[in-house]
């Protein structure tokens, strides 16, 4: 855990925030993203962090599965892939497989989370900012933009726009990763035949307009943003590149549009010649492809793309073309201004100041010093932050080189009128940061079903505790733990973050449970006969799992193993190996296990086998 005043501002944006779907539809979205959030920041890992990817996309992605419903009509889809968290994954993957392979790389997983956070505190606390985000949706013909009952602006617009843009801000980051193992074992290989040899490489595409084009779907996608900018009619809108360099037209005053096209489409050659590759120039791709995709397969209105997603991916694009295009020649701009592009703005700003919590992946990077604590001070007219180094060794000018770099690309004072301030400070102690290697595939689960499932559970685990108190009393023997857990009871309303999220968690196992012994998720409909029990070996079998993966989830939030439960301390006697648990701690897993069936047919479906 590190030490950080950061949740108290996280928890003001919450406290004042109120999700469409919930007060509409009444679900627990915002309960469920609070509660992944909470739990991150009390326990920083690359477990808690993809939680918060995980709740944010399944609530976010553009699916089948209509969200906004809530009600009994019959729903004929079963599951989804989650096509975000796909990209998630692989950027996860090849981050821990790949960085003893190159000489540079930092964590992206937790840094991403950390910086959608800062953003979240940022936008609480800082009202010149929240002004230009208002006023930069509203001047914009976008009409379908997020509102509250009274039909005033929401919060949630923000959230929905800046968790597209900070969370996968660094999706492309795998594309840079090749490009710099490339070079490494390039020069590493002639090297080792002579110092004084050299070379270069590039990443080169077959083709890559192919990549660079959205599967198109729907030849309407266009007709209506371009009744808004009739001056789009002459772009391509199913190229991605074609819609940022519009959208940074629209936004930058001078700026051409064709000048921004013709070095868009040059600029993966030309990151070849001078030897870099831009990761937030294909993470933009990547979400214009994936969205723009979704919306055409799913969405009624098309606008969800071409205004809050565009404008997302826009940011991605700009947190490093920015300054190292459009500060440069032919395009000389000057310093962002909030008001220009408010998202770009902050994803440029929370992404150079977030430096704690990121573990080193690359050779020399493992050598060096991070930042592990932190301070910020967030005010109306200023913004402190001080860091606190592994040993105190950050390198000479650390926070002038960095406080410099952001007031040469950025307007600080347009959203800070006495400035930002950076220090470092002589450390006192590190913790380490564990990393998840779970590379269990699950199967893909509706958001509805998860939601849905996890209060099931909770009630279902009170009725266990309640049936084992009972029968202790007639017994004559209760135990002080089971007592204390028969008066503890609570709905799943009442429960902290983390309990809420172990509910959720063994829902979404679920579908993998059920392929383990050979069964699915089926609709009422489906002709196949519904298993309604598992045979005795199914249960213990699929029991060991819920285990394994309940220690997984308990060793990723922090938990430890000792004698005495101490829940203050995270600490508990039950992770051991199954062989270790009593017969009584056991039915706390047989129980979940063999209630799954049950479990199914309340929300409409069944278990059938595969």
């Amino acid at each position: 855990m590190t030490d950080n005043n950061l949740k108290e501002y996280v928890d003001k944006f919450f406290d004042e925030l109120v999700l469409y779907d919930d007060y509409k539809n009444g679900h627990y979205y915002k309960d469920l993203l609070k509660a992944s959030i909470d739990t991150f920041l009390e326990y920083e890992s690359p477990y808690t962090a993809f939680e918060i990817f995980r709740a944010f996309s399944m609530i976010y992605q553009i699916t089948a599965e209509d969200k906004s419903e809530n009600n009994d009509v019959s729903f004929t889809v079963v599951k989804e892939q989650n096509v975000l968290l796909d990209l998630v994954n692989a950027m996860k993957k090849y981050e821990e497989s790949t960085g003893d392979l190159i000489d540079k790389q930092r964590d992206h997983l937790i840094h991403s989370v950390n910086v959608f956070l800062l953003g979240l505190a940022i936008y609480a606390q800082n009202r010149k900012y929240r002004k230009c985000f208002k006023d930069y949706v509203l001047k914009s013909p976008y009409d379908k933009y997020y509102m509250l009952e009274n039909g005033d602006f929401s919060n949630e617009e923000f959230l929905y726009r800046w968790g597209v843009a900070s969370l996968f801000h660094d999706i492309g980051y795998p594309v840079e990763i090749i490009g710099k193992q490339l070079k490494k074992f390039i020069n590493d290989s002639v090297k080792s035949i002579s110092p004084t040899y050299g070379a270069d490489t590039a990443i080169d595409f077959k083709d890559f307009n192919e990549f660079n084009t959205i599967v198109k779907l729907d030849y309407d996608f266009a007709d209506e943003f371009t009744k808004s900018y009739p001056e789009a009619k002459f772009l391509n809108l199913f190229k991605p590149t074609d819609i940022v360099a519009h959208k940074i037209s629209t936004d930058f005053e001078g700026v051409n549009v064709n000048d921004v096209i013709k070095h868009l489409d040059n600029f993966v050659y030309s990151m070849g010649d001078l030897g870099f590759i831009d990761h937030g120039f294909f993470s933009c791709i990547l979400i214009l492809d994936t969205y723009g995709y979704l919306i055409q397969k799913y969405a009624k209105n098309h606008d969800f793309f071409f205004y809050p997603i565009v404008d997302s991916a826009s940011a991605i694009l700009l947190h490093n073309y920015y300054r190292n295009v459009l500060q440069n020649n032919p395009f000389n701009l000057k310093q962002l201004l909030p008001s220009q592009s408010p998202l770009a703005f902050l994803l440029i700003l929370c992404d150079e100041l977030q430096e704690w919590s990121r573990q080193a992946y690359g050779v020399i990077d493992k050598q060096k010093d991070y930042v592990n604590e932190y301070e910020l001070e967030i005010y109306d007219d200023e913004l402190k932050v001080k860091y606190v180094g592994k040993s105190g060794n950050l390198g000479k000018g650390f926070s002038d080189n960095k406080q410099a770099l952001l007031y040469n690309v950025l307007s600080i004072d347009s959203a800070f009128s006495n400035g930002l301030s950076i220090n470092v400070e002589v450390p006192q102690h590190c913790t380490s940061i564990e990393t998840s290697n779970d590379d269990l595939k699950e199967p893909d689960i509706l958001l509805r079903n998860v939601e849905r499932l996890a209060v099931l559970i909770h009630e279902y685990y009170n009725e266990t505790i309640r049936r084992q108190y009972l029968e202790a009393v007639d017994n004559g023997d209760v135990s002080d733990e089971l007592k204390a857990k028969f008066e503890g009871i609570q709905s799943f309303d009442e429960l902290l973050p983390n309990y809420k999220l172990a509910n959720i968690r063994q829902a979404r196992s679920i579908p993998t449970k059920l392929a383990m012994i050979g069964c699915e998720l089926a609709n009422e409909t489906d002709e196949r006969p519904a298993i309604t029990e598992f045979t005795p070996s199914e249960v213990e079998y699929l029991a060991i799992f819920e285990h394994d993966d309940w220690c997984r989830e308990k060793e990723g939030t922090g938990w430890s193993y000792g004698e005495v439960k101490d829940a203050d301390k995270k600490i508990s006697p039950y992770l051991v190996p199954w062989d270790g648990l009593t017969e009584e701690i056991k039915e706390f897993d047989r129980d979940p296990v063999r209630n799954i069936p049950s479990l199914i047919q309340s929300i409409g479906l069944k278990v059938v086998k595969s």
